[in-house]
């Protein structure tokens, strides 16, 4: 009886047959392969759904926050800018507008002019064109020594009402030299003041009052300037008599003057 082969038997120190692969165990388990972990259908277990969508909570990655330079961002610089100038604008000491020009006796048309100008200037964001600086300069003359001139004015720089509209008018400094011509101080006026400056008091109060009074009639001094060239002239202990009180009228006043000098 001859011995069994070790291939036959199984035993001795022959080859071993290789151990199975996880594809094959898997197969004569459950039928079905791949990872532990896979929730297939053939794992026999449900899905986790805990597991399920976890990578899509998560938030979205943000820029570069950290890293953002404000002072070099041009858009930025270019809204504070803007912003700072629109406040810069409103937050200025307001200009005190022009007063009604009626053309008294203590109004210059000159310095009238001017005020408007600066008035404008202060506030150059408001006007869109010089002629609706005119507009507005018109609107505050008053009285019926300018409002004639006033009214045509307008009217012949806009062309109403059946005027000829004149070339130029829409424009500041034609209507500041219109102005003038009507308004300003005459020859007489300006010749009256240079010599109301060359009186003199010389002891002799009602000659002195006198030259002023008649000298004035032509300049048209304003009183408190008027008053001030009298007292300029007059004794410094007949200053200190004067009562500073108020008085009615200049007549008042220069009987007080009469009688304290």
């Amino acid at each position: 009886m001859s011995d069994p082969t070790p291939e036959a038997s199984g035993a001795g120190g022959g080859r071993q047959p290789p151990p199975p692969r996880h594809g094959a165990a898997g197969a004569s388990r459950g039928g079905g392969g791949g990872h532990p972990n896979d929730d297939g259908e053939g794992s026999g277990r449900k899905p986790d759904e805990t597991r399920k969508g976890r990578q899509d909570e998560r938030p979205a990655p943000q820029p570069e926050e950290d890293g953002y330079d404000a002072e070099n961002d041009e858009e930025f610089n270019l809204f504070s800018r803007v912003i700072a100038n629109a406040l810069g604008q409103r937050t200025r000491i307001p200009a005190e507008p022009p007063a009604m020009f009626k053309n008294e006796k203590h109004q210059d048309v000159r310095m009238w002019l001017m005020t408007c100008t600066d008035y404008f200037g202060r506030n150059s964001w408001q006007w869109e064109d010089e002629a609706q600086r005119i507009r507005y300069g018109i609107s505050r003359m008053d009285g019926k020594e300018v409002a004639p001139f006033a009214l045509t004015y307008r009217r012949q720089m806009t062309g109403e009402i059946g005027y000829t509209r004149q070339e130029g008018y829409e424009f500041w400094h034609v209507f500041a030299e219109q102005a003038l011509r009507p308004f300003r101080p005459t020859h007489e006026a300006e010749k009256s003041l240079r010599e109301m400056g060359l009186v003199k008091y010389r002891g002799d109060v009602a000659k002195f009052l006198m030259e002023m009074e008649n000298l004035n009639i032509h300049a048209r001094l304003p009183r408190i300037a008027w008053r001030k060239m009298i007292e300029d002239e007059l004794p410094v202990d007949a200053l200190r008599r004067l009562s500073p009180r108020e008085y009615v009228d200049d007549g008042e006043w220069l009987e007080a003057v009469r009688t304290v000098t």
